[in-house]
């Protein structure tokens, strides 16, 4: 322990000894030259400020975090290390790798941007965005691509390499030298070099597939609805098949007229018709098939005449022929509001009664109140007067009667609730009032602006910022609570009546203080020095006033004030000084600068400090050493202006030491004995050399001189010092990828010919692609949003659409009609109305809409057992006809003996007779006298299919009782609504033909008697008869057949069983084995 200690103290006084030197002097001396010999530092050391003599060594670089050890070494305090490790330069933080990086402090390091710290090596290592696939970020956003891949400088991605051009061959290149082909293509078969050719999913018959799934048809074939190549035949072909480019083939059953067309073949011709379809005549306009001939039709017939061709008649005598090419009797003087009922005889048109002087005057039968009778049934108002929904007439206000109702012309009287103010208009009442606000309906208030609705039908007013502290009086207006008052900006804040001074108030009477004050016990707001104030008192944050006799300093302290002040030293209380060290008190109170070792060349003129004589300076240690006035770069002063230079250094001209480099510095200069320093534009390569730098480098380059480059074989120089790659045909819509390589640009792609053209994605129906994703349209198309072209259509298209240029197709629910416009259509059309939107009618005057969108006329008495024809015309339902006074009454069509008919066909019996339970007695009618109605004696053998209770046959319901003439049997026979037509009712609503068919729409059967429809039956029956006769003896020879076959396999099977088994490989004795033969 103690030898250790005496080492080391050892070592410490021999170092501290080598910074000590006697260092020999000649001066004069009263004239005489004496050699002075003084204990000084040694050269680069210097004296400390201490009585005795103690030496610290120089350091040229302050060492900053370390300390000077030795001349220029500095030994860095722990986790600092020397600057590029050479001892003479200055401490700096030591950061783990930190290559790329800034070490701001020790184990704190900062990457520069684009740049992240590697946990594990502490460098920092550049970032890609892109990631670098296939290859690393060697900067940042700037890979270095593996070999066999090359960079892509737009996006910065490594792609491979192939020596075949991929992309020309529909492919892309996905590892180096592999080619893979897109999506839709395959390897071209039989190929000997990479190639790809297009798949069509469904085949390409009669075409080329030229990209996936399209085809490209051949020379006269074109592409069907289901993009198939299908011939094409000029004009198409009717009713044929186009089988071949222009040829067609007819369909069965017609006949070729020309190239294209195809006839159908009717074998007895069409007399007035044409012929349509096979063996199918189709009558012309205005003719109407009757028993297989097409006849004259006269839509409304020929009454009182015959038809003798489409829609002309030929009257008969007494009758004329009307503009409606009709029929009608001739009355020589005409008949005025009525018709000409039979020849020169009138009878006056329905709501029309003859009046004196044979003339038909209007009839209207509620009379015509305020009003006169214009035509039957419709009246004329009088003057002030307008008809109503309800051809009433109805006085008129010509400002009409809001809220009210027109009682009189131009009168109003107010609905309940409202009541008549100025101007005759009816204005709402509310009991209470509207404060805030008006009346809009009886006893309901609406707010004025700035005003809202509350609880009880009240406008309160609204602020909108609210009323903090306070209540809304008005519309944004606040009054204030108890407390506070109301400030700028509508805000009501509390009220201090001391006042808060120094603070503010934050609720009635109540004081925060501002920042820096604190609350006192008084509830007063003082201020605070956070350091106090020494010899003074504070009087506001942080801020002291001094006491008599001192004065405020920096740093907000009061120091003592001396009136003289205290040169070289300072006041330590009222006019009272004290020196500072190395000054010492004179005479008349002043400090004098005191230096130890006097000032050689020079004077003391602060403490242990000189100042030197002319031609001398102040150096290191306080001493006064030559100046040289340009300095002595590299060099040191020996005396006044003159210089001598330090090792490695030689004087130039310019009394100036320069650096001397043996091999000289192409492209820099020397800086240092044999370094060199390299001129702007240029760094230091190996070999201290000076070679070109180029900022961006010199990709597919070399620099050759600062911020140039030269560049490779296939390359040339672009704007900006880049080698960009030489396609000699250039890339149109792409860009020089490598030499002679084009890329495409985004939406573009690499077609034949090695050309890039645009790529719309959804295709460019109607147009073509001009550029990415964009499509100009065909003649006749315009671009609508979606980047689609649709056809115009210059008029448009009303309920419609354009499907094809000046070609409108309408909407579900339209027809076209001329002029290329549509019209609404209505399926069961619109009788007595028209068509206003699709399968919705407007009714005409006098009709109205039913269920089931029909127009009716309306009677306004109703019709009674019928039913309204037109406008106050009734027609009567089946088993009724009119009587006097338009009503209709039952009919029975045998009368009612006994009785009166009370609905269609049947009968109520006058007293003394009885209604024969459901028996219809052809004899005697319905009613029979009660003693002549007889019970059959022998009901369950004369009832047929019906039920005998007490000896009367009943029916079920849906039938009718029947009795035969012949034999008085009964029958239950079913009923059909309505009667079956050329059939028979089999069963209750439904109807049987006599051919057997079934009948149209229910009950309508072709015209056939009942022979017919028996001989036809009869056939059907013999035809099926010899039917299945022939398949029963087609069955019995193929089982006969089948039979005889078994039996020609049964003999032929072989039995040996050992031959069998030792053909698969199993061995056993064939006399083993029994075999059973049948």
């Amino acid at each position: 322990m103690w030898i250790s200690k005496l080492i080391i103290f050892s070592v410490f006084v021999a170092f501290v000894a080598a910074q000590k030197c006697n260092i020999t002097r000649t001066r004069r001396v009263n004239g005489k030259r004496v050699k002075i010999t003084t204990l000084e530092c040694c050269k680069d050391y210097r004296k400390l400020a201490t009585p005795d003599l103690r030496c610290v060594p120089i350091c040229k670089t302050a060492c900053g975090s370390g300390r000077c050890t030795k001349p220029n070494v500095c030994t860095c305090n722990k986790n600092y290390v020397n600057l590029n490790n050479v001892k003479s330069n200055r401490c700096v933080p030591y950061c783990k790798g930190c290559s790329r990086g800034s070490c701001l402090s020790p184990g704190r390091c900062v990457c520069t941007s684009g740049h992240l710290q590697d946990p594990k090596t502490g460098d920092c290592v550049p970032q890609c965005r892109s990631g670098c696939p296939n290859g690393v970020c060697k900067a940042p956003d700037q890979c270095s691509c593996n070999q066999g891949y090359s960079l892509n400088a737009t996006d910065q991605v490594c792609l491979p390499i192939c020596k075949e051009n991929c992309r020309r061959e529909n492919g892309f290149c996905a590892a180096p030298d592999r080619c893979e082909c897109n999506p839709g293509y395959v390897p071209k078969p039989n190929s000997n070099k990479f190639a790809c050719q297009p798949v069509c999913k469904n085949g390409c018959q009669n075409g080329v597939c030229r990209a996936p799934d399209v085809c490209e048809c051949n020379k006269l074939f074109r592409k069907d609805a289901d993009k198939n190549c299908v011939p094409i035949c000029e004009d198409e072909c009717v009713n044929g098949k186009c089988t071949a480019p222009d040829v067609c083939q007819c369909l069965p059953k017609y006949t070729k007229v020309g190239r294209n067309v195809c006839l159908p073949v009717c074998s007895k011709g069409c007399i007035n018709a044409d012929c349509t379809a096979p063996e199918e005549c189709t009558c012309h306009p205005g003719y109407i098939k009757r028993e297989g001939v097409c006849s004259p039709v006269c839509e409304d017939g020929c009454e009182n005449g015959s038809c003798l061709a489409p829609g002309k008649c030929s009257c008969n005598d007494g009758y004329e022929k009307n503009s409606g090419n009709k029929c009608v009797p001739a009355c020589k003087n005409g008949c005025e509001n009525g018709f000409c009922a039979s020849p020169n005889k009138c009878s006056c048109n329905e709501g029309y009664e003859m009046s004196s002087g044979n003339k038909c005057v209007p009839v209207c039968k509620d009379t015509c109140e305020n009003g006169f009778c214009m035509s039957p049934n419709k009246c004329s108002c009088n003057a002030g007067y307008e008809m109503n929904s309800g051809h009433k007439c109805v006085p008129v206000c010509k400002n009409g009667c809001e809220n009210g109702f027109c009682v009189s012309p131009n009168k109003c009287s107010c609905n309940e609730g409202y009541e008549m103010s100025s101007g005759n208009k009816c204005a709402p009442v509310c009991k209470n009032g509207c404060e805030n606000g008006f009346c809009v309906s009886p006893n309901k208030c609406s707010c004025n602006e700035g005003y809202d609705k509350s609880s009880g039908n009240k406008c309160v007013p609204v602020c909108e910022d609210g009323c903090e502290n306070g209540f809304c009086v008005s519309p944004n207006k606040c009054s204030c609570n108890g407390g506070y008052e109301m400030s700028s900006g509508n805000q009501c804040i509390p009220v201090c009546e001391d006042g808060c001074e120094n603070g503010f108030c934050v609720s009635p009477n109540k004081c925060s203080c501002n920042e820096g004050y604190e609350m006192s016990n008084v509830n007063k707001c003082v201020p605070v020095c956070k350091d106090g104030c020494e010899n003074g008192f504070c009087v506001s944050p942080n801020k002291c006033s001094c006491n008599e006799g001192y004065r405020m300093s920096s740093g907000n302290k009061c120091v003592p004030l001396c009136k003289d002040g205290c040169e070289n030293g300072f006041c330590v209380s009222p006019n009272k000084c004290s020196c500072k060290d190395g000054y010492r008190m004179s005479s008349g109170n002043k400090c004098v600068p005191v230096c130890k070792d006097g000032c050689e060349n020079g004077l003391c003129v602060s403490p242990n400090k000189c100042s030197c004589n002319d031609g001398y300076e102040m150096s290191r240690g306080n001493k006064c050493i030559p100046v040289c006035k340009n300095g002595c770069e590299n060099g040191f002063c020996v005396s006044p202006n003159k210089c001598s230079c330090n090792g490695g250094y030689e004087m130039s001209s310019g009394n100036k030491c320069i650096p001397v480099c043996k091999d000289g510095c192409e492209n820099g200069f020397c800086v240092l004995p044999n370094k060199c320093s390299c001129n702007e534009g240029y760094e230091m390569s190996i070999g201290n050399k000076c070679i070109p730098v180029c900022k961006d480098g010199c990709e597919n380059g070399f620099c050759v001189s600062p911020n140039k480059c030269s560049c490779n074989e296939g390359y040339e120089m672009s704007s900006g010092n880049k080698c960009i790659p030489v396609c000699k045909d250039g890339c149109e819509n792409g860009f020089c990828l490598l030499p002679n390589k084009c890329s495409c640009n985004e939406g573009y792609e690499m077609s034949i010919g090695n050309k890039c053209i645009p790529v719309c994605k959804d295709g460019c129906e109607n147009g073509f692609c001009v550029s990415p994703n964009k499509c100009s349209c065909n003649g006749g198309y315009e671009m609508s949003s979606g980047n689609k072209c649709v056809p115009v259509c210059k008029n448009g298209c009303e309920n419609g659409f354009c499907v094809s240029p000046n070609k409108c197709s309408c909407n579900e629910g339209y027809e076209m009609s001329t002029g290329n416009k549509c019209v609404p259509v209505c399926k069961d059309g619109c009788e007595n109305g028209f068509c206003v939107s699709p399968n919705k009618c407007s009714c005409n005057e006098g009709y109205e809409m039913s269920s089931g969108n029909k127009c009716i006329p309306v009677c306004k008495d109703g019709c009674e057992n019928g039913f309204c024809v037109s406008p106050n015309k009734c027609s009567c339902n089946e088993g009724y006809e009119m009587s006097t006074g338009n009503k209709c009454v039952p009919v029975c069509k045998d009368g009612c003996e006994n009785g009166f008919c009370v609905s269609p066909n049947k009968c109520s019996c006058n007293e003394g007779y009885e209604m024969s339970n459901f028996i219809f007695d052809v004899r005697t009618g319905n009613c029979v006298l009660k003693k002549k109605m007889v019970l059959d004696t022998d009901c369950d053998q004369s009832c047929w299919n019906g039920t005998c209770s007490e000896g009367i046959c009943t029916c079920a319901d849906n039938y009718k009782l029947h009795r035969n003439e012949g034999d008085h049997r009964l029958f239950c026979l079913p009923i059909c609504e309505p009667e079956c037509i050329n059939g028979f009712c089999e069963a209750p609503g439904t109807c049987a033909c006599f051919d057997g068919e079934s009948p149209d729409n229910g009950y309508d059967c072709q015209s056939l008697n009942s022979s017919e429809a028996l001989i036809l039956r009869r056939n059907k029956i013999k035809h099926l008869k010899w039917l299945f006769i022939t398949i029963g003896l087609l069955a019995v020879i193929l089982a006969i057949v089948i039979v005889m076959l078994m039996m020609h396999i049964f003999k032929k099977h072989n039995y040996r069983v050992d031959e069998k088994e030792k053909k698969f490989g199993v061995y056993f004795s064939a006399n083993k084995v029994d075999i059973i033969r049948p």
